[in-house]
């Protein structure tokens, strides 16, 4: 990240807690409370620019009065009796109460080959744009198929299109979640929590407070596994690197790795909740006493937190990144000298790091760069030259009590076109909250982002500002005032449905297109072609909702989503998946070219199935198009309850899995779709009656297609179907862990 020296940084004292809360009483039975130590703290928006701190002592306190100031916001709430723990508001007494908060295989696969393109021979994961790859947990390179499953990572190869073989399991700790390849480089990203480590593990000790806390410092860690895979009969493991953190997104733009994991320090010691005598529930739920119990409780709570923070130090608070090399545990401090390595928004308020790790898989030694900002929770977007990371300007303890400033989203930008570095270029600020990563698109300097406004997560509201969509473009500038790199406003395009939310949006080139729904689905059609003035160019309004774009041409939209609930056309099947075609030849006039209503069974009305399930109508990576056959693999599942009696009366019950991928064909053309066949992994699930561990693998998940043949992954195995006969050519199974839970009575 650049390194540069702020004319102004604006910390956030502790207002709190100098002042009023310095003023009490030691005599803590005393009920008599400073007159102003409910009083609001309001807070002060600014400007969204990533500042560096001039001090670690400045970090420091910036970071302690944000806790500080979150915890009070928690204990004044529990004054009220509210409490908000996701999307509900929830009362205490009468009413709901709650709290928040392998052995190695010789390969044949290695023969000499013809060369495989991917794109034209096979397919990979489906990437939001060419040339930045996703990490996901099925990998290929036209030759493997890499898997992570369990705290395993499988490598099968296929010699020719169509057969399978085993080649090799590696133990991955933790549990696997995701990789990125290139060559004969691998990287596996895993989750780690500290809990499942014993005295034995080399991080035992690092990861635990100190003194007298029995407390891990974080709930989970995110590994960085590097493996040199050219011999994939025994892949060697050549870097292990930790960070305290959750996983967040990563993405591989030829061979550089950007890595984001999100750190959420535990820190002893502080409460946010009221720990009440026994005498206070022997009085009545609206009896005053109640409450008057209540603030004596939270004020000598929020001075309690106070002591708790003034006793630590800077490095509890901070994450830290852990490497083995040979055998042995190096601790890394993140920090600079000065922490300048260390950035926030001018305004922030939040005591979460988002971690930039920039590795290069070619490198001959290891080495990285590590870049963080306290941010609240990040979303990940990346073109080939651009990483752009968006978070929630403020927490949501941040609007209690005020109510007149609007959600909003901070954008943070990074020049990444230089291999392993990672260069701060400036932030912005725009209305509302962006749903995912396929809202926001750079296109040839101009950053578009597609966003819903509203207070529809103010529970505490009775009458909040309703939704509304807009589109907003952005450039980079420099603020005269403060000569700082900032995004600049540069066009927008307001009131897109008014009281609907966006469910899906794609960018693709000078054009986007975005689905609202609150009891219709409209598709909008927009002019990007003049950044300076987005216009909407049509609407078309159907049932159901997309939940997924996916475009095949400059004239056709596939896309995935849910149909209606009921013959009116009004609200949704959530069980449903529904492919939609949408020819947007006239933009001005966009039309419905077909429907396509897909479920895993023949009979969907027997009520003994449960709902079907899509991964692709929620995971972009599931669904698989390829284009050189114009064919769709969309995974479908659910399962059914079947009980039986023995002769001897005893009985017994197992679930019946249903698991397959349907496979669409799509005229590209006119948009008219038919189902093409299906490959069935139902056999391989249920032997044994399913009495086996899948792991919640039980569906069909990837798909990839290789040359005639399509290759379907599941927690079962991998098989390989020929697409012009859909027969079974070739299958691995993968070994399964028996399920000890009993079935039967």
């Amino acid at each position: 990240m650049n390194k540069r020296k702020s004319t102004a940084v604006a910390l956030i004292l502790l207002m709190v807690l100098s002042g009023c809360l310095g003023a009490v009483s030691d005599d803590s039975s005393s009920n008599q409370l400073p007159d102003d130590w409910k009083s609001q703290t309001q807070r002060a928006v600014s400007q969204p620019q990533l500042v560096q701190f001039d001090s670690c002592s400045d970090m420091e306190n910036a970071l302690k009065a944000s806790i500080a100031e979150e915890y009070r916001t928690q204990l004044l709430q529990a004054v009220d009796e509210m409490y908000y723990y996701g999307d509900e508001m929830l009362f205490t007494d009468d009413v709901a109460e709650s709290s928040m908060d392998g052995d190695g295989a010789a390969s044949s696969t290695a023969k000499s080959q013809p060369a495989r393109t991917e794109g034209e021979d096979f397919s990979g994961t489906n990437n939001q744009e060419q040339g930045v790859d996703e990490a996901d947990f099925v990998k290929t390179d036209g030759y493997y198929i890499y898997l992570l499953q369990e705290s395993t990572l499988t490598i099968t190869g296929v010699p020719e299109f169509g057969e399978i073989e085993f080649v090799s399991n590696s133990t991955i700790e933790g549990s696997p979640i995701s990789m990125m390849l290139r060559g004969d480089r691998l990287v596996v990203l895993s989750s780690y929590t500290p809990w499942s480590t014993t005295s034995d593990d080399a991080l035992y000790d690092y990861l635990r407070w100190d003194g007298d806390y029995n407390q891990w410092r974080v709930n989970s860690m995110t590994k960085y596994t590097t493996f040199d895979v050219s011999n994939r009969s025994n892949p060697v493991v050549l870097q292990e690197l930790y960070l305290e953190g959750y996983n967040v997104d990563a993405r591989e733009i030829e061979g550089q790795i950007r890595a984001v994991t999100y750190s959420w320090l535990n820190i002893p010691g502080l409460k946010s909740w009221l720990e009440m005598p026994s005498d206070y529930y022997e009085l009545r739920w609206d009896h005053p006493e109640r409450k008057v119990q209540r603030e004596l409780v939270a004020y000598e709570t929020i001075l309690k937190n106070y002591e708790v923070l003034d006793d630590l130090q800077l490095e509890d608070l901070v994450p830290k990144i852990y490497q083995i090399v040979d055998g042995d545990i190096i601790e890394h401090d993140v920090r600079s000298e000065s922490c300048e390595n260390f950035h926030k928004p001018m305004d922030g308020f939040s005591r979460g790091f988002t971690n930039i790790l920039s590795l290069d898989l070619y490198a001959s030694t290891f080495s990285y760069e590590s870049d963080h900002l306290l941010s609240n929770h990040p979303l990940v977007y990346a073109s080939k030259d651009v990483l752009v990371l968006t978070e929630n300007a403020w927490d949501w303890w941040w609007f209690w009590g005020q109510d007149s400033i609007d959600e909003m989203t901070n954008i943070h930008t990074f020049d990444i076109s230089v291999p392993g570095a990672t260069t701060y270029t400036g932030s912005g600020r725009i209305d509302g909250q962006i749903l995912n990563q396929f809202s926001l698109s750079e296109y040839e300097g101009v950053l578009r982002v597609a966003t819903t406004t509203g207070q529809w997560n103010r529970w505490w509201m009775e009458d909040p500002e309703p939704m509304s969509s807009s589109v907003i473009t952005l450039v980079r500038g420099v603020d005269p005032q403060t000569d700082q790199q900032i995004l600049l406003e540069y066009g927008r395009l307001d009131g897109i449905a008014e009281g609907e939310r966006i469910w899906s949006a794609r960018f693709v080139g000078d054009r986007a297109y975005i689905v609202t729904f609150e009891q219709i689905d409209p598709l909008w059609t927009i002019d990007l072609s003049n950044p300076m003035s987005p216009t909407i160019l049509g609407e078309l309004e159907v049932p159901g909702v997309s939940t997924y774009i996916h475009p095949l041409h400059d004239e056709m939209l596939l896309t995935i989503g849910m149909g209606p609930a009921g013959e009116d056309g009004l609200g949704l099947d959530w069980s449903s998946t529904r492919l939609s075609t949408f020819n947007i030849s006239d933009l001005t006039a966009p039309s419905v070219a077909d429907t396509l209503m897909l479920s895993p069974v023949d009979d969907p009305e027997n009520n003994r199935w449960t709902w079907s399930y899509s991964e692709a109508k929620y995971e972009h990576k599931a669904f698989q198009y390829w284009a050189p056959k114009e064919l769709l693999a969309v995974p479908l599942s659910t399962y059914q309850w079947i009980e039986h009696y023995d002769e001897d009366g005893g009985y017994h019950w197992h679930y019946d899995y249903v698991s397959k991928a349907i496979l669409v064909q799509v005229n590209e053309t006119t948009g008219t779709m038919s189902i093409y066949g299906e490959v069935n992994h139902s056999s391989m699930i249920n032997q044994n009656h399913g009495n086996y561990w899948w792991g919640g693998n039980e569906n069909i998940r990837r798909t990839i297609f290789m040359g005639d043949y399509i290759y379907a992954i599941s927690g079962a195995g991998i098989t390989a179907h020929n697409l012009t006969t859909m027969a079974l050519s070739d299958v691995v199974m993968f070994d399964i862990e028996s399920n000890d839970s009993d079935y039967s009575r």
